[in-house]
């Protein structure tokens, strides 16, 4: 059972109260501390956490038994049931926190390798997917052309460096409000698409960039130390009008966990998540009616070019 089939499956035991949102508190109170509320055993194993990172038991996943919907509105005798809205971004991401808290992180050298393969569909057209392994020292990097394996320099210092990437993760702050602070400031765009076009709305800007950088990291997956990738999604949680939509689609057509920032008439981002253990599937942009996405295949660490995780 999926994330979001465990909360349908929990709507009944909504305690008969007005006040949800307290209960959400109470909730989110009670997952930070070590919640005491069953486990549940999910239907299938968790997948292998894409990011480098091994889970730290089975108990790292308790905590998706304590998400509870959100109901609209108090339902009078005779009444046609309430709406029922999707849980909110503070409480999936919180979630999303506590598994990545609960991994081990898994001890990368500068002699291996980044390996990443991603798809790409542009609204005005597919391009084609990519392969690539990238060093983690910089100096060398391989592309996989038409079947064959093309070995080429690494650039230490371009920004879609892995090797870059993972010195600017050492550096970034721990804390999730001065991360986003961080993220807010930067002074280049660091973003797997653009969502604003031409621009964004006056007032959405910082939050368009800290959005972006959070995602451009996530891509990253298996470069990023748990407590990193924690900051980051509580850090994504604190974004205004960051909300959570369910049976969200990646470019490649798999479900999972949508954290959608829509800036109206600009444009509309998501971020897909795996519902099972919350890892990055992919991104897409809804503009005017046309989408676009790049969609995270496969990635991970590996001891040379043309080897697969």
């Amino acid at each position: 059972m999926n994330e979001i089939e465990l909360l349908k499956s929990l709507r009944d035991e909504v305690p008969a109260q007005s006040d949800l949102r307290a209960e959400e508190h109470r909730l989110l109170a009670e997952i930070r501390a070590g919640s005491s509320v069953p486990r549940r055993r999910p239907a299938r194993p968790a997948p292998r956490l894409h990011w480098g990172l091994a889970l730290a038991g089975a108990g790292a996943l308790a905590a998706t038994a304590v998400l509870v919907p959100q109901l609209v509105g108090t339902a009078e005798p005779g009444s046609r049931p309430s709406a029922v809205r999707p849980p909110s971004a503070a409480l999936v991401l919180e979630n999303a926190a506590l598994v990545a808290t609960r991994t081990k992180a898994v001890d990368i050298r500068l002699d291996q390798w980044f390996y990443i393969k991603e798809s790409q569909h542009m609204a005005g057209g597919d391009l084609p997917t990519f392969e690539l392994w990238s060093r983690l020292d910089g100096r060398k990097d391989a592309l996989r052309v038409d079947g064959r394996l093309k070995l080429g320099n690494g650039e230490p210092r371009a920004r879609t460096n892995p090797a870059r990437t993972q010195r600017e993760v050492e550096d970034l702050p721990a804390d999730p409000d001065a991360l986003l602070e961080h993220f807010r400031d930067l002074k280049e765009e660091r973003a797997p698409l653009s969502i604003c076009q031409p621009g964004c709305p006056e007032g959405t800007e910082a939050d368009v960039r800290a959005f972006g950088a959070i995602g451009w990291y996530m891509k990253y997956g298996p470069l990023i130390p748990p407590d990193t990738s924690a900051a980051m999604y509580r850090a994504l949680a604190k974004i205004p009008n960051v909300t959570i939509e369910e049976n969200a689609t990646d470019g490649d057509g798999r479900k999972g966990i949508g954290v959608v920032l829509d800036v109206g008439e600009a444009g509309k981002g998501y971020y897909i998540l795996d519902p099972g253990d919350y890892h990055y599937l992919g991104t897409k942009v809804v503009r005017d009616g046309e989408t676009s996405a790049m969609s995270v295949l496969d990635s991970g660490i590996v001891d040379g070019p043309g080897q697969t995780p």
